[in-house]
């Protein structure tokens, strides 16, 4: 026992001593350059850091940096600015000055995906067919992720698209790690605090991005989630689900299949898909065994009589939405103009106003203002409802038309829901 003590002692002294050398003898800053270098050539992206790398020795052998920032080539703001910079390196290559990074790791990040942290593509920039077999160029490929391992801590990401309003997603927390083919597994969670509305989201699952740019898959296996705010129940909205996405840049389209997601005791199956043009298109083919409108929408006080007093004592538990001033002014259903729409709904059994329906069929179509619904109907107590019609919102006062039918229905149930 004690020669094996004395084996373990000698054996920690040196490689306390072998560290302490080595960190003597191979200055981290001496990677400066090439570190920016292989940077530029893996992603076209431009990276800074400020003040000098030291060395970290426990519990990982390490290089630190101080504020850490990427921009895109004629990007006016850099994509990620961050507080810290860790790179946990191989030590073995180090002994022969090469430089093997096994992890990345971020701390206080902020993360821009926005209009003006976006690459500037040069007008000569050559640009590589679909079917090309050669390796992309630099400038071809766009971002690439070509550390084993990324992680992410204490950030903040910021999203744009266009002239639409920022979103800010704070608290992040981020684990990458892929394989050399670039497929690997991801665990992300955050918040959103938005118009009084408080969302915390977490995520698992794996991506293959290795046809990216041209094609990116991911699977999420597991997503949690929790709404609560103005304008919803008091318990708020949380639920759970999976679902798989694929973007294809070459349509510019997102498409998500084998939806399952639920909303508090609301169920939904599906898929759905959005391509990217001026005009975004939006399809979406959606069910809901079941679908409880009063446990996500919370009701207004503007009933009458003893359901009226019932609907009036729950939205007095909820917090009105904050009045945006730059919404003041907008026509109604302005936002109809914005896109395309081919909608087909299906619910086994829907809960409205204390209303039970079942066989809901919706199917309707948004042409940029235009809204046609062709069909929404429904069972209600043995009874049939139809409310088919349009809604023309494509000049500033809008134009409703619709065609109500009841069949076999006791008129009184309508009368006590409103």
């Amino acid at each position: 026992m004690r020669r094996f003590l004395t084996t373990l002692m000698i054996l920690l002294v040196v490689l306390v001593a072998g560290l302490s050398a080595l960190v003597l003898l191979v200055n981290p800053n001496d990677f400066r350059d090439y570190m920016v270098k292989q940077v530029a050539a893996r992603s076209g992206y431009q990276l800074q850091l400020d003040g000098p790398l030291r060395w970290h020795v426990w519990p990982q052998l390490s290089i630190l940096s101080g504020r850490m920032s990427l921009t895109a080539q004629g990007a006016s703001q850099p994509l990620v600015r961050a507080d810290n910079m860790r790179l946990d390196v191989a030590l073995l290559p180090l002994l022969s000055h090469q430089l093997s990074v096994k992890q990345v790791m971020l701390k206080g990040a902020v993360i821009q995906l926005t209009p003006q942290t976006e690459a500037v593509r040069s007008e000569d920039a050559p640009v590589a067919p679909r079917d090309n077999t050669l390796p992309d160029l630099s400038d071809d490929r766009g971002w690439s992720f070509d550390i084993s391992s990324l992680k992410v801590a204490d950030s903040v990401l910021v999203f744009q698209h266009e002239d639409d309003e920022q979103v800010t997603i704070r608290n992040i927390r981020l684990q990458m790690e892929q394989d050399p083919q670039h497929r690997g597994s991801f665990e992300f969670s955050g918040r959103v605090n938005r118009d009084q509305r408080d969302l915390t989201i977490s995520l698992n699952g794996t991506v293959d991005a290795s046809d990216y740019p041209h094609d990116l898959t991911a699977a999420i296996e597991q997503i949690n989630w929790q709404l609560q705010g103005a304008d919803l129940p008091k318990q708020g909205i949380q639920g759970q689900g999976s679902f798989q996405a694929q973007w294809q840049e070459s349509h510019k389209r997102l498409s998500f299949n084998q939806i399952s997601l639920t909303a508090n005791d609301s169920t939904l199956s599906g898929q759905a898909q959005v391509t990217l043009t001026e005009k975004p298109e939006w399809q979406l083919r959606l069910q809901f065994p079941q679908l409880n409108l009063d446990n996500l929408i919370p009701l207004n006080e503007t009933a009458n009589g003893e359901n009226g007093a019932a609907q009036q004592g729950q939205s007095q538990s909820t917090l009105p939405r904050p009045v945006i001033s730059s919404r003041i002014d907008e026509p109604a259903y302005q936002g109809l103009q914005g896109f395309t729409a081919d909608i087909l709904l299906q619910a086994s059994n829907v809960r409205w106003r204390g209303m039970n329906f079942t066989d809901v069929a919706t199917q309707m179509t948004n042409k940029s203002g235009l809204l046609e619904i062709t069909q929404l109907q429904g069972k209600l107590n043995g009874g049939q409802v139809s409310l088919p019609g349009t809604l023309d919102a494509t000049s500033i006062n809008p134009r409703i038309n619709f065609q109500p039918r009841l069949e076999n229905v006791e008129i009184g149930t309508i009368l006590k829901a409103f």
